[in-house]
Order: structure tokens, then sequence, then C-alpha cells
């Protein structure tokens, strides 16, 4: 184990140790094991040994890693996002009503915990008068649409594959070059590719989708789904 001078009676990571069958970084502080790290993390983090800082801190950092990297700004065109799909499906039909549910999705104060479940949905659509729920919606997308290709977050996916009995939509929203939103439809059978980015030094897994793909639903579609949705009921 390494030794670390601590005249300052600081704590200090001491060690650290990477695992290759885990892909996880063992850290250690104050000689004693503390907390293991995501390889997709890691570098994201910026520690080192020698570096003063509590165990505490340390899980800290990797437990709220994707909410310490996007700030403030971010939560607020995620709430825009949010906004606008609402607009969109609540004037597709009187009869329908959107609610907010998804952990965090309505508001941009910083909230030290995780959902149940990663991946959840963040509306779910209502029938006014009944409160029946007619889908479930995953809002994603960004400001600023690069390329021509749609990508969905890898644990989206997985949520809705792993919840058959939830009948569940992805929509994502752009807003530049012109503004956009594209409807998926997610086969619960189907095995997708994981795709890899580096998003603010971590790794991101994600599945890409493109125009012509079955997943890939046109606005009428969607509108045409939820409008015998409310008619079955």
């Amino acid at each position: 184990m390494l030794n670390v001078n601590r005249e300052n009676n600081m704590p200090n990571i001491t060690n650290i140790v990477y695992n290759k069958e885990k892909e996880r970084y063992w850290i250690y502080v104050d000689g004693e094991f503390c907390t293991s790290i995501r390889k997709r993390t890691f570098p994201a983090l910026k520690i080192k040994v020698g570096d003063e800082i509590s165990c505490e801190k340390v899980k800290e950092l990797e437990n709220f890693h994707w909410k310490n990297a996007y700030n403030v700004k971010s939560w607020e065109k995620e709430k825009v996002r949010l906004d606008k799909v609402k607009k969109l499906i609540e004037g597709i039909d009187p009869k329908l009503k959107v609610n907010i549910v998804g952990f965090g999705a309505d508001t941009t104060e910083y909230i030290k915990n995780h959902p149940e479940e990663s991946g959840s949905p963040d509306i779910e659509v209502v029938i006014n008068k009944s409160g029946v729920i007619v889908v479930f919606v995953e809002v994603s997308g960004t400001e600023n649409m690069r390329g021509d290709s749609y990508w969905v977050r890898h644990d989206k996916i997985k949520f809705i594959q792993n919840h058959p009995d939830k009948d569940i939509w992805i929509i994502l929203h752009y807003a530049l070059p012109e503004e956009r939103f594209i409807f998926i439809k997610i086969r619960l059978e189907k095995e997708y590719k994981i795709s890899s980015e580096i998003i603010k030094n971590a790794e991101e897994y994600y599945v890409e989708f493109f125009n012509g793909d079955p997943e890939i639903k046109l606005f009428e579609e969607f509108k045409s789904y939820l409008l015998q949705k409310i008619e079955a009921y």
C-alpha cells in the first residue's frame, strides 16, 4: 500500500487499484478501502493518489457524477423539452392530460437521490375525466441536433424492455437548427446494438436510430395511436 504524508491530518487517497474483470477502480482512503468507481466515470472525477478528500466525498462524486456534470442550465433546457412535449400531446385532443412523473423531471433543484430504477419515463398521458393512463413517454433530445441519427440512452431502452406491461414511447425534441419532434417505439424483443460516447469526460451508452428504422414513427402515427387509445376507453 502506498503511504502518503498526512502532516495536516486531512484524509487522503492513499491507493487506487484497477480491477480489469469488474471494470472498476478500487479507491483507498487513509489506507482503508473506501469504494469502487466505474471505469467509464473515473476519468471525469479527476481524482488521484495524494488528493485530500474524504471517503464520503469520493462516494458522492461517483454516486452523483451525472448530476454534478450537468448544471442548472442543462436542467432548464430539459424542462423546456418537457413543456414542448406536454403542449404537443395535449394539443392532440382536449380529452388528454399530461402529468410529469419522472424523478426530478419538473424541477431544476439539485436532488441528492436517485430514482428507484434508471431510465423510467418522464410523463404519463391520461384521459382527463377518468384519469386512466393512456401511455407513458420518455422525453429526451438536445438543444442542437447534430448529424442525421438519433441517440437514446441504453438504460431508457432497457427500462422499456423490462416493463412490457407499460406502454412507453420515446419523444426526442430538438430546438435547432429547426424545431423537431422524433417519435420512437421500442421493440420489446429486439436486442439493440450499444454504442458509447464520451460525454463530459465520462463514457455513456447509447443506441443509435436512423430515419427509416421501424422504431421511428411519424407524428400522425403517434397521434392516431393516442386517439385509438382514447376510443378504447
